[in-house]
C-alpha cells in the first residue's frame, strides 16, 4: 500500500543540508556489566541478570518464557541469540558464570513459518494438528487498502477460516508469543537485523521507503491504541523515525530540511487519515495491526524468518560418489550459501555477485556498448541466486559434527557437506534443524547428541510427552486399548513445573448395570530438585522414581479406584498439537500401506528356472531369468533378459498363499536402495512364485565367514547404518519386516577393497509370522520379539528393533549366529527368564543392542535414534576390535535347510522321495553332494513316524555295505524332517545291473550276493537288540 510519495530535490535544497542536527547521528554505548545477562524486546520486562552458577540454555529460555508469559507450547519456538556475534545457542549449551563473564544475549523466537497468519493468498498456510476441526474460529477483517487479515483472537467467532487456510488445525501462535514476536519484529526492521529487500529499480526504492513509512503508520497506531492516546496528538518523543530502519532513517537525514519538514507533515496527515478511516470506521483491533505488521515483514525484508549460512565448501554426496557436486570456476573455490527456513527446509546456492556502487556507475557507463554481454551476465547471476532444494526436514536421518564441519544425512542417502567458519557455528545450524525437525516430523526426537535439549533426553528416558493437549491424551489411550491403569504422561500445556498423567479409569453405575470408561488428570508437580504427586507429601529425586513407585499402588480418586499399569510412550513420528502442519510436510508424508493386495503380475513365458540355491521357510529359492520388452526406445521395442532370483512356495503349502501374496504385496509398496526390488509374482501351474532382484554376493553371514579374518570396523559400521536406514523407511511407512537377521541381508557389493564399501540389500521377509507354527517362531529365536512368541499379532515395528538388536550382535561376531547350540525348550526358557546375549566388550555398543532388545517393546528407540547412536559409537570408538566369537558346540549331524541346493531327483517310494542336494554352507558351490530323502507332500502327516523310525534305524547302523547316515533337517518347527545319506554316484544294484550288463561278470554277481548277505546278518544282529 502506498502511504506517501516523497521526492527528493537534493542539487535546489543542498544547503539545506548543513542544517542537519549532528547531534541526532551521534552514538552512545552502554557499559556491559559483570554476569550474563538476557535482554528481552518488550520495553516493559527487565532484563534478567546472572552473576554466578552454571546454566543450560534450555533453562534460560524456559525461565524468559515464564517472565514474558510465553506458553510450554510456543517456548520452543524460541532460542538465545548473542547479536554482537551473530550466534544462536544450542539448547544443551552450558554457560559457566563468574566475575570474569561479560555476556548479553536476547531471547529471540527463532523457528518461524511464513503464513501462519493465512493471509497471504501467495504462500501456502501452516498451522498446528489439532485433534478435530476448530468451528468457527476466525474472522477476516478488510483493511481500506483490500489487505484481508486474520483475527484469531478468542472472540472473534465468525467465518469458515479452518476449512479454506487450516484444516484440521489451530493456530502456531499464542496470544503472548504473538505480542513479543510483534516487538521483535519491529526492534528487526528497525536495527535492519531484517534488511528490507533490494530494489530492482529507482520506482521501487520509492515503493519501498513508502512501505516502511507505512510500518510506522502500524507500529504507531499499535502503541497509541494501547496506552490509550489519541491520534496524531502524540507526545513530541513518538516520531516515525523510531519506527523504520536506521539506514533509511540516514539517508532522511542526508535530505535537505524542507524536504523532512514535508514528509513529516505528509506523515502526520496520513497518521490522522488512517486513526479515522481504519482504525475507528473499521474497528480494528491491536492484534489486527500485528498481523499486518508482520505479514509485510515478510514481503518487505529480505529472507525474513529464514537463516543464512556462508560457506567456502560445500558437497552433495551419494552413497556411490566419493566426491560431490563441484562448481568452482577456473579452479577458483566458490562461495556458497545455505539457507534454512520452516518453509522449505534446506536449500542452497552460489553467493551472487555484490556489485560496488562505484562499480555499478561505472556499469551504467558502459551498459549501450555491451547490452547483450551484459543480458548474458545478469542471467547467470539471475541463475545463481536462484535457490536449490536440498532436503525438507522430515527427509533427514542424521546430524553429524566435526569441529566446524556439519554432515546433513537424508533418507535415501543423500548426504550435504558444509564446512562453517568455527564450531560454534556449526552446532548453532544443527540446533537449527534439529529444532525445524521436532516441529515438523517428530516432536520427541534429536538427530544429533551434540545439540539434543536436556528435557527432550528426560522425556525419552522417562516416556514423557511434551505439552500434548488432553484430547491427543485420551485418544492415544484409546488407540492404544483402553485398558484400565493405561496411562500417558505430559508436561501441562499452562505450567512448565508440571507434569500431567492422563490415566483410564473404570466407572461402575450404582446400578452396576453398566462400566463406563473415564480419563482422569493426575498433576506431579517437578522442581529442581525433586517431584511429588499432588495429594501426596512424599517426595522422589526424579520422575522415573516416582513412576516407579506408583507401579502397583492402588489410587483413589470421585470414588474411583485403580491401579497403575502400562506407560503409552510416544511413537515416531505420532501426530499431536506439537507438530507444525505445512504443505512440503504434507507432500513428504509417506503413503499408508495399501488395504488390498497389489503387485505386478509376470507371465509364465516371461521366466526361466535355473539352478536350485537353497531351501527358505516353506519355500524353494533358484536362480532364474527373467525376460522383458524395453519400451526406452521410441518406434519398437527391444528384447532383454535380466537374471533375478526366484522365490517358489511349495505346492503342499498352498494353503498359505494369500499370505505369500501379502508379503509380495508389502514389497510393491517398497522403493529403498537397500531393500531388495520386487519385480513381480508369476504363477506357474500349481506354483506361485516371487520374482525378485538377483544379488551377486548372496547372504551376508555366509559372506562374513569367508571373510571374517579381513573384515573391518568401518566395513562392520557401514553395514549396520545400511540396515538401520533400511527399517527406518520401513517404521516411516509403518510397515513391519518381520524376519531381519544377517542370513536375509545379501551384499550386491563386497567393498572390502573399494572404496566405497559394503552395499547390502535387506531381502523380502518370506511367510509372515502370522502364519508360522508355534514351533517355528521358536526356532528363529533370538531374532523373533519375545512378544510375537507369546502371540504372533503382536508383530509391530518394535519387533523389528529387537531383530535389529540381534542382527547387529551377528555383524559384531562375523556372521555367527546366537543361540544354534541351544534346543526350541532352551530357547523358550532364554525368553521365559528375560535373558541377554552375551554382549561385546564395547560398553556403547552393548548398551544400543540392550535398548534394541528390550523385553518391553515401548522401551526399544525409534530407528532415527538407531542411526544417530551407531555413528556415535563409530565415532567414539573407530577402531573397535573384532569380538571373539563365543563358543558354541555344534552338532555336525544337524543340517540347515537353507544350504541344501537341490541337483535333481534319485528315486521315490511308497511314501518318499530321494533328492540329489549339494550341502554348501559356504554359498560357492565347493559342498558335498548328498542324498536326501524325505516325504512326498501327499503322504502328509501320517507317515512322519514311518520315517523317523527309520532314521533311528539308520543312525546306529554302521557297516562298510549300509548307506552312511549324515544327519537331518529339520523343518517347520521339528514338523518336518528330512533324512541326509552319503550320495553314491553309481545308484542303486537293480538300476546299475540293467545299464551296465556287458561289463557285469559271474564274480561280480557273487560278491554282490556276499556283501547283501553281510547286511543281512548285519540287520539280524540289530534286530534282536532292538525292535526293528
Amino acid at each position: 500500500m502506498q502511504y506517501l510519495n516523497v521526492k527528493e530535490d537534493c542539487k535546489a535544497m543542498a544547503f539545506c543540508a548543513k542544517l542537519r542536527n549532528s547531534k541526532k547521528s551521534e552514538v552512545t554505548t552502554e557499559a556491559q556489566e559483570q554476569g550474563l545477562e538476557i535482554l528481552f524486546y518488550l520495553q516493559e520486562k527487565p532484563p534478567i541478570r546472572y552473576t554466578s552458577g552454571e546454566y543450560t540454555a534450555e533453562n534460560l529460555c524456559i525461565e524468559a518464557a515464564q517472565k514474558c508469559s510465553v506458553s510450554p507450547l510456543c517456548h520452543n519456538l524460541f532460542a538465545l541469540f548473542e547479536e554482537s556475534r551473530k550466534l544462536w545457542y544450542a539448547p544443551n549449551h552450558v554457560f559457566k558464570i563468574d566475575d570474569k563473564t561479560s555476556l548479553r544475549l536476547h531471547y529471540r523466537m527463532r523457528y518461524y513459518f511464513m503464513n501462519w497468519h493465512g493471509t497471504s493468498e501467495n504462500e501456502p498456510s501452516v498451522w498446528r494438528h489439532s485433534p478435530k476441526k476448530p468451528k468457527n474460529s476466525y474472522e477476516k477483517k478488510l483493511l481500506p487498502d483490500g489487505t484481508s487479515i486474520l483475527d484469531t483472537s478468542p472472540k472473534k467467532q465468525k467465518n469458515s477460516y479452518e476449512k479454506k487456510l487450516v484444516p484440521d488445525g489451530t493456530p502456531i501462535l499464542d496470544a503472548n508469543s504473538l505480542e513479543y514476536l510483534f516487538a521483535q519484529g519491529q526492534y528487526d526492521l528497525v536495527k535492519c537485523l531484517a534488511p528490507v529487500r533490494d530494489p530492482k529499480n529507482d520506482q521501487e526504492v520509492h515503493e519501498i521507503e513508502n512501505e516502511c513509512l507505512g510500518m510506522a503508520v502500524l507500529a504507531i497506531s499499535h502503541y497509541a491504541i494501547k496506552k490509550n492516546m489519541k491520534l496524531p496528538e502524540l507526545p513530541k518523543d513518538i516520531s516515525y523515525k523510531r519506527y523504520i530502519p536506521e539506514t533509511l532513517n540516514k539517508t532522511i537525514r542526508q535530505r535537505n530540511i524542507l524536504t523532512r519538514i514535508r514528509i513529516n507533515n505528509v506523515f502526520k496527515d496520513f497518521l490522522k487519515e488512517f486513526n479515522n478511516k481504519t482504525i475507528c470506521d473499521s474497528s480494528v483491533s491491536p492484534h489486527d495491526l500485528k498481523v499486518k505488521y508482520l505479514s509485510t515483514m515478510e514481503t518487505l525484508t529480505k529472507h525474513y524468518g529464514a537463516e543464512i549460512f556462508e560457506t567456502s565448501s560445500l558437497q552433495i554426496l551419494t552413497e556411490n560418489e566419493k566426491h560431490g557436486f563441484n562448481f568452482g570456476d577456473n579452479g577458483i573455490i566458490p562461495q556458497y550459501e545455505v539457507m534454512v527456513t520452516g518453509n522449505n527446509g534446506i536449500q542452497w546456492r552460489r553467493k551472487p555477485n555484490v556489485v560496488q556502487p562505484e562499480r555499478e556507475k561505472h556499469n551504467k557507463l558502459k551498459r549501450k556498448k555491451s547490452d547483450s554481454k551484459n543480458k548474458k551476465d545478469e542471467e547467470k547471476n539471475k541463475i545463481r541466486e536462484e535457490w536449490n532444494n536440498f532436503s525438507y526436514f522430515p527427509e533427514i536421518t542424521l546430524l553429524v559434527i566435526k569441529e566446524s564441519t556439519i554432515n546433513i544425512n537424508k533418507q535415501n542417502h543423500e548426504k550435504m557437506e558444509l564446512k562453517l567458519s568455527s564450531h560454534e557455528e556449526a552446532l548453532s545450524f544443527a540446533s537449527l534443524v534439529d529444532g525445524y525437525f521436532r516441529l515438523t516430523a517428530d516432536a520427541h526426537l534429536y538427530l544429533c547428541t551434540d545439540v539434543a535439549p536436556p528435557l527432550i533426553v528426560h522425556n525419552i528416558k522417562n516416556g514423557c510427552h511434551g505439552p500434548i493437549c488432553t484430547e491427543y491424551a485420551t485418544n492415544k489411550l484409546r488407540q492404544e486399548g483402553n485398558e484400565e491403569g493405561m496411562y500417558v504422561l505430559r508436561w501441562s500445556c499452562t505450567d512448565f513445573n508440571h507434569i500431567l498423567m492422563t490415566v483410564t479409569c473404570s466407572e461402575i453405575s450404582q446400578q452396576r448395570l453398566n462400566e463406563s470408561i473415564q480419563y482422569k488428570n493426575f498433576q506431579i508437580e517437578v522442581t529442581k530438585d525433586s517431584c511429588f504427586l499432588h495429594g501426596s507429601n512424599k517426595f522422589f529425586p526424579s520422575l522415573k522414581e516416582l513412576m516407579d513407585h506408583l507401579k502397583g499402588q492402588t489410587l483413589r480418586t470421585d470414588n474411583i479406584s485403580f491401579t497403575l499399569k502400562r506407560c503409552c510412550q510416544p511413537k515416531p513420528k505420532e501426530i499431536s498439537n506439537l507438530l507444525v502442519a505445512t504443505k512440503k510436510g504434507q507432500d513428504w508424508h509417506p503413503v499408508c500401506p495399501l488395504g488390498q493386495l497389489s503387485f505386478h503380475r509376470i507371465l509364465k513365458e516371461e521366466v526361466t528356472q535355473d539352478e536350485h540355491l537353497g531351501r527358505g521357510t516353506r519355500t524353494q529359492i533358484y536362480s532364474g531369468i527373467l525376460n522383458y520388452k524395453d519400451d526406452e526406445n521410441e518406434g519398437y521395442q527391444d528384447e532383454k533378459e535380466k537374471k533375478v532370483l526366484l522365490k517358489v512356495l511349495d505346492p503342499s503349502h498352498r494353503d498359505i498363499s494369500l499370505a505369500f501374496f501379502e508379503t509380495a504385496s508389502t514389497m510393491r509398496q517398497i522403493s529403498h536402495k537397500h531393500i531388495i526390488f520386487l519385480h513381480g509374482v508369476c504363477v506357474r501351474d500349481v506354483e506361485n512364485i516371487m520374482v525378485e532382484e538377483f544379488v551377486e554376493f548372496g547372504p551376508l553371514d555366509l559372506f562374513m565367514h569367508r571373510k571374517s579374518d579381513v573384515l573391518t570396523t568401518p566395513w562392520k559400521f557401514k553395514v549396520a547404518k545400511q540396515l538401520a536406514s533400511a527399517l527406518s523407511y520401513l517404521e516411516d511407512k509403518e510397515l513391519v519386516h518381520g524376519n531381519v537377521c544377517t542370513k536375509n541381508i545379501l551384499l550386491a557389493r563386497e567393498g572390502i577393497d573399494h572404496e566405497y564399501g559394503p552395499f547390502i540389500k535387506l531381502s523380502d521377509p518370506g511367510i509372515p509370522l502370522t502364519v508360522l507354527s508355534r514351533q517355528e517362531c521358536v526356532e528363529r529365536i533370538p531374532w523373533i520379539a519375545p512378544e510375537c512368541v507369546e502371540d504372533s499379532k503382536n508383530l509391530s515395528v518394535a519387533a523389528d528393533k529387537w531383530s535389529f538388536g540381534t542382527t547387529l550382535w551377528e555383524i559384531c561376531y562375523n556372521g555367527e549366529a546366537p543361540l544354534k547350540d541351544k534346543t526350541l525348550a532352551e530357547k523358550e526358557r532364554f525368553y521365559e527368564g528375560h535373558f541377554m546375549l552375551v554382549t561385546p566388550s564395547c560398553k556403547e555398543l552393548a548398551d544400543l543392542m540392550k535398548q534394541c532388545m528390550h523385553y518391553d517393546p515401548n522401551q526399544r528407540p525409534f530407528f532415527r535414534a538407531i542411526m544417530r547412536d551407531i555413528n556415535k559409537v563409530e565415532e567414539q570408538n573407530p577402531d573397535i576390535v573384532s569380538e571373539k566369537k563365543p563358543f558354541a558346540e555344534v552338532d555336525p549331524t544337524l543340517f540347515e535347510k537353507r544350504f541344501l541346493k537341490r541337483i535333481r531327483d534319485l528315486g521315490e517310494g511308497h511314501f518318499g522321495k530321494v533328492e540329489l542336494c549339494r550341502y554348501d554352507p559356504e554359498g560357492d558351490n565347493t559342498g558335498e553332494q548328498v542324498a536326501v530323502k524325505s516325504l512326498k507332500p501327499e503322504s502328509g502327516g501320517n507317515h512322519i513316524a514311518d520315517l523317523k523310525k527309520e532314521i533311528e534305524i539308520l543312525r546306529n547302523l554302521y557297516h562298510e555295505n549300509i548307506v552312511k547316515y549324515k544327519g537331518i533337517c529339520i523343518e517347520d518347527g521339528g514338523s518336518g524332517i528330512k533324512l541326509i545319506m552319503e550320495f553314491l554316484p553309481s545308484g542303486s544294484l537293480k538300476e546299475y545291473l540293467p545299464r551296465n550288463k556287458s561289463k557285469i561278470t559271474l564274480k561280480h554277481q557273487l560278491r554282490y550276493a556276499v556283501q547283501i548277505c553281510k547286511v543281512s546278518l548285519e540287520m539280524e544282529f540289530f534286530s534282536s537288540t532292538m525292535s526293528v
